[in-house]
């Protein structure tokens, strides 16, 4: 009962200077609260949006299939949606694909440090329409040679040569494997690109090569989580010295604008804090 007295007594004493200058203070503090609780909210609210967003593009990609077309130059182009996913939700919900991918390239165990990963799976039918010559060694063996040199543009050609050796045994011509082989090379010019539109990204391969065909596209984009996530804002002292100018209360009564000079020793709640 004592310390309510003390309370009452206390609060009848006050001027009305006091009063106001405490209803003020009040004042700012709600008013202050009230908007940081806004801002919270909206950055909650925006979150939210983007991990919904990011969803369903997965999902949208996971039933997608590739798209073909014609370029300008008669290539092939085909595309596909990408994947975007967190770090961690990538290695522990995909670790079948996440070891595929560190074997072939060699990453290890962590990606933190990748950004995308990208694979791709072609095949190439190629009809070979050689020149060929006839050397005879004996009267029951000869060499047929081939050749044959495509330069098919913007980087890509082809080249086959060969040779097979022919015997001539109890009326029947043989071929020697032993002495036949053929080589093929091919300079294969393949592009890519990540576009971003309408809020998703896709994945294009495009090349100009005869006979080439994209089987399988795949891009997955890697967000590092600790990058991503919002500092969290804790209860803080702080001490300093300043300068300023405001409302002060003089002997307890009278309310005075004035500049004014110390060192101070604050708390900061959580509520009172803005930005980042």
């Amino acid at each position: 009962m004592k310390f309510i007295n003390s309370i009452y007594n206390f609060l009848k004493g006050l001027n009305k200077n006091t009063i106001v200058f405490i209803l003020g203070a009040l004042f700012v503090l709600l008013f202050l609260k009230q908007c940081n609780d806004k801002t919270n909210l909206k950055a909650e609210l925006s979150q939210v949006k983007i991990e919904a967003e990011r969803a369903h593009n997965n999902y949208v990609a996971s039933q997608d299939t590739i798209r073909y077309y014609k370029a300008e130059n008669g290539g092939l182009i085909a595309e596909r949606r990408a994947f975007v996913f967190k770090i961690d939700e990538f290695e522990n919900n995909y670790k079948d694909l996440k070891n595929e991918y560190a074997s072939a390239l060699n990453l290890g165990k962590n990606l933190s440090k990748q950004n995308v990963l990208l694979k791709s799976q072609i095949e190439i039918l190629s009809t070979v329409k050689p020149d060929g010559t006839f050397v005879q060694i004996t009267d029951t063996s000869a060499f047929i040679n081939f050749t044959k040199v495509d330069d098919f543009g913007m980087g890509n050609s082809r080249s086959f040569t060969g040779r097979a050796k022919i015997l001539y045994f109890d009326k029947r011509f043989l071929l020697d494997s032993t002495q036949t082989q053929f080589d093929i090379k091919q300079n294969i010019k393949l592009y890519a690109s990540i576009d971003e539109s309408k809020g998703y990204k896709e994945v294009k391969m495009a090349s100009s090569y005869p006979g080439l065909n994209i089987l399988d596209i795949e891009n997955i984009n890697l967000i590092n989580n600790k990058l991503n996530e919002a500092p969290k804002k804790r209860d803080r002292w702080v001490m300093g010295v300043g300068v300023g100018y405001g409302v002060s209360l003089v002997d307890g009564s009278t309310l005075s604008l004035s500049p004014w000079i110390g060192a101070s020793l604050l708390w900061t709640p959580k509520w009172l804090q803005f930005g980042k």
